[in-house]
């Protein structure tokens, strides 16, 4: 055996294994001497003087800190041992856990468990030379002393809708990036008697499965894309007999069925749906962007997402996509704002817009004159455009007026709001057609508003069935 002088190295290499082994001294003194090329004797006399015994082996292994970081695409699992106390901003912090993408799993969560190591009480201090040591100082009080120790884990969970929702977003880039649409210069018209043309077509739940023989008629993505094109088409024609300098393109509405990819409403309520949520979201952007270029091609183009109670999270991804790949031009305007009632004004004329869900019909006087008391003040003709019911009702609100339902618009000179709840494509569900609402005619509406006269004229485009 080679019973060399202990280098600095040889002695480093020796505590490190040793604090590391998991067996007895008598052990190690063989193995780690036959390892290094060093006599059992040795190996135990040089332990001895460095007092590398199972007490201070122990103690330095209950003190010993460690951290595991295991990530999948479902998971990520944080294990850590420490002798302070970690919080998860702690391990966000020193793992680098994107805070958009991971959250604390409300399940497994956040555990924390303590254990206690003991150590001497001592201080030791040697002065070694070439292997040798020449002195040395030991202060020891007799005592252990406990060492505590923090035994941490955290799992972590994806955040699916903020994810679905930035994939959604990726996907619009990169096909901008493949073909960014490019827009001519679109002179708008200046005459003083410019029009505004209002397109309705709310409730078009995109994505919904019919079936004719359980609810009368078929619908599926396909059908809901050819009704769109048509009936916006012939909504346009009738724009071209009048000098139309803006375009009002209300989306939303319950746009999508569902809103999630357990095809449900937002409230939960399962629904029979076409394809993958992800093809319908991708194709019912692509039809958005084909309405919105299709106005465009008249006029300039204000597009304004409407919350609905089937899609409100989903509907929002797709404002913001709309956002994204109209930024470059002037011709489109989009708002996206998340509240659920907005205010559009032009000329004299303030239309609320709001999917009809969540507020009584008869308080919708006094909620736009006080969420918009300006634009109130400064309008003389006001109305409300709202779907949800899927059937057609034109209300005339006055001061201190008891609700009335009209098929046809009363009018009023004085302070009053009309109330228009709008039509819908879409046909019946299994659900709404067992119930028996039935009967309401499936079809978009087109306003046309004079900038100090207030409506001029309606316009009613249904679509073309085919023979069955």
């Amino acid at each position: 055996m080679n019973n060399a002088k202990w280098t600095p190295e040889a002695l480093d290499k020796l505590r490190k294994d040793w604090a590391d082994f998991k067996g007895s001294q008598a052990s190690f003194w063989v193995q780690w001497g036959a390892a290094n090329g060093r006599t059992r004797a040795a190996v135990k006399i040089k332990m001895q003087e460095l007092e590398l015994t199972n007490e201070t082996r122990d103690a330095n292994q209950a003190e010993q800190e460690f951290a595991t970081y295991e990530e999948g695409d479902n998971f990520i699992n944080v294990i850590c041992a420490s002798r302070r106390m970690l919080t998860v901003p702690d391990i966000i912090e020193q793992f680098k856990i994107d805070q958009n993408v991971w959250m604390i799993d409300p399940k497994r969560g956040f555990q924390v468990k303590t254990s206690e190591g003991y150590r001497k009480d001592r201080k030791v201090r040697w002065v070694v030379k070439d292997g040798h040591v020449l002195e040395g100082d030991v202060d020891d009080s007799g005592k252990m002393l406990v060492v505590p120790l923090y035994h941490i884990r955290a799992s972590f969970i994806p955040k699916v809708e903020e994810i679905r929702g930035r994939l959604a977003l990726e996907d619009l880039i990169a096909d901008a990036k493949k073909a960014a649409p490019h827009f001519a210069p679109l002179k708008p018209v200046r005459s003083k008697d410019g029009m505004l043309y209002e397109i309705g077509m709310p409730d078009l739940h995109f994505g919904r499965l019919t079936w004719d023989e359980e609810s009368g008629e078929n619908y599926d993505i396909q059908i809901a894309r050819e009704m769109v094109r048509q009936v916006l088409a012939e909504l346009l024609g009738f724009a071209a007999l009048f000098k139309v300098e803006r375009i009002l393109l209300p989306l939303g509405n319950d746009f999508f069925n569902v809103n999630s990819r357990d095809e449900t409403t937002t409230h939960g309520t399962r629904q029979q749906e076409d394809t993958r949520w992800q093809k319908t979201f991708r194709a019912g952007r692509l039809m958005a962007v084909e309405m919105i270029d299709a106005c465009a091609a008249v006029a300039p183009v204000d597009v304004v997402i409407v919350p609905g109670n089937h899609d409100e999270e989903r509907v929002f991804y797709l404002g913001e996509a709309l956002e994204c790949w109209y930024h470059a031009t002037q011709r489109v305007r989009v708002d996206n704002r998340a509240v659920k009632r907005k205010y559009y004004t032009f000329g004299a004329n303030l239309i609320g817009l709001t999917h009809g869900y969540y507020e009584k019909v008869a308080d919708l006087q006094a909620i736009m004159s006080l969420e918009a008391p300006d634009l109130w003040a400064a309008s003389r003709y006001r109305e409300w455009h709202t779907g949800d019911k899927h059937h057609k009702v034109d209300v005339e609100l006055k001061p201190n007026d008891k609700l009335r339902f009209d098929l046809v618009r009363k009018t009023d000179e004085g302070l009053g709001v009309t109330v228009r709840i709008l039509r819908s494509l879409a046909p019946a569900d299994a659900w709404t057609f067992d119930k028996g609402f039935v009967g309401a005619l499936h079809a978009a509406e087109g306003f046309l508003w004079h900038p100090q006269d207030g409506m001029k004229a309606q316009f009613t485009a249904a679509p073309k069935k085919e023979p069955k």
